[in-house]
């Protein structure tokens, strides 16, 4: 449209444009405006095109900001930006660089530039933390404010228990120490008194990190770089649960920016029967069960367009996530064809499916053993009581071995259980006296 045209501007008088980021593919484009469907429509952001020109403090701007947001309600793909009609393409360029190679330096630039999302009541709910109860002149004290994470769209994010996207500058003193000038993420935690207590998330400079046991788990070579270079482990591991001390299975990930290792429970999360409008099949729910990155056709993105993309579970987004391009390069790579493995026996006998694990990858069927095998989301339960001796409330009292795929005793196994502690109570019943005998 011949409007939207650049001209130059007037001393005083020049016009903004809006950049959006597209996450999957590290892509900024500049946007020309919304079809009759009210799909977006972009173009390349360079000098000269044929992108919109709005007043830098008019109310079109604000009107197009809230529809854009209410008409794209999941922007976790998308993200809007502002700038210059003057400096669009070096603005543009920044933002790409950045996403693709995140600093500090270039997290500030680009979050002086995007675009926050407007304010909706029903964004606020959901929240783990009451806002009112933290403590806020202190944090202010290192730098970091509510108004700080309300502009770069962080507050309702750790509001609601996740640690903040972005990365903040703090110094100064708190707790009696000083506090050198340092690139930090934020989350909270509640106290055993009830208080919200901020964490303060520093780079881990520490090489050897990964190879010192977490949680009782040792990581593999392969292990170690996986984790470095795609931020998700890729597999299920087994660790001891810091609170109960019981062995449990857990996805782990790796913090891209602060290199922290966070874990979330294998057997809580739950897979989503669809993604972006695409229905996930039995053997994807597996391979994402199993802790493997997928490749997902057609995905339909509130764009407009379709698009595949590599989804994997993290740890540190507490489900699944869009891979960047730099793990899905990594991951292209090094990556070799999941060998799944069925029949593998576990310790009472019962065959059992299952992903073979990255160390054992290679090996031919017949060597295959139970030790080199990931089991599969439907005999977790199953491997974890026949060759473990694990229980859970609802096999606690089984005597016989569960077949395959079986989480939880029949009902002949119930009623056998029943009759056999029936039994017992009989047994252990004292016998009534009767009396002494003349």
């Amino acid at each position: 449209m011949s409007e939207n045209r650049m001209t130059p501007p007037t001393e005083g008088q020049e016009k903004d444009v809006l950049l959006v980021l597209d996450k999957q593919q590290g892509k900024v484009s500049a946007v020309k405006g919304f079809d009759k469907e009210g799909n977006l429509r972009t173009v390349p952001p360079i000098q000269g095109g044929e992108f919109m020109q709005v007043d830098k403090n008019g109310d079109i701007i604000s009107n197009l900001v809230a529809n854009f947001y209410r008409k794209f309600q999941d922007t976790e793909g998308l993200a809007l930006f502002r700038c210059k009609v003057s400096e669009v393409e070096q603005n543009a360029k920044a933002i790409e660089d950045n996403h693709r190679n995140p600093t500090p330096e270039g997290d500030r630039q680009t979050e002086a530039l995007r675009v926050p999302k407007p304010d909706n009541p029903e964004s606020k709910q959901g929240y783990r933390f009451d806002p009112a109860k933290i403590d806020w002149e202190s944090l202010k004290k290192v730098g970091i404010t509510a108004e700080t994470l309300k502009n770069t769209k962080d507050f309702d994010r750790v509001m609601r228990g996740y640690k903040s996207r972005n990365t903040y500058t703090v110094s100064g003193s708190i707790g009696g120490f000083y506090l050198k000038p340092t690139d930090v993420k934020l989350s909270f935690y509640q106290a055993k008194d009830g208080t919200v207590v901020p964490k303060l998330h520093g780079v881990q400079q520490d090489e050897k990190l990964l190879q010192r046991p977490y949680n009782g788990h040792e990581f593999s070579k392969q292990e170690q770089t996986t984790l470095q270079s795609t931020g998700n482990l890729g597999n299920i591991a087994q660790i001891k649960d810091p609170k109960s001390g019981e062995q449990i299975p857990v996805f782990i990930s790796r913090d891209r920016y602060t290199h922290e290792l966070e874990y979330m429970r294998a057997d809580k999360w739950k897979c989503p029967d669809a993604v972006c409008g695409v229905k996930v099949s039995p053997e994807q729910k597996a391979a994402f069960e199993a802790g493997k990155a997928v490749k997902m056709e057609n995905l339909q993105f509130k764009d407009g367009t379709k698009r595949s993309a590599y989804l994997q579970v993290s740890a540190v987004e507490r489900g699944l996530e869009f891979l960047p391009r730099a793990a899905v390069q990594a991951l292209q790579q090094g990556q070799q064809p999941t060998q799944q493995v069925a029949g593998i026996k576990d310790g009472q006998g019962v065959e059992f499916n299952g992903h073979v694990q990255p160390g054992a990858q290679g090996k031919s069927p017949d060597k295959v053993q139970a030790k080199d095998v990931t089991p599969a989301a439907e005999s977790r339960t199953q491997v974890a009581v026949n060759t473990e001796g694990k229980t859970n409330e609802a096999t606690k009292q089984t005597k016989e071995p569960l077949k395959q795929g079986q989480d939880k005793p029949t009902a002949k196994q119930r009623e056998k259980q029943e009759k056999t502690q029936d039994k017992a109570l009989k047994a252990d019943k004292p016998k009534k006296s009767k009396g002494m005998k003349m």
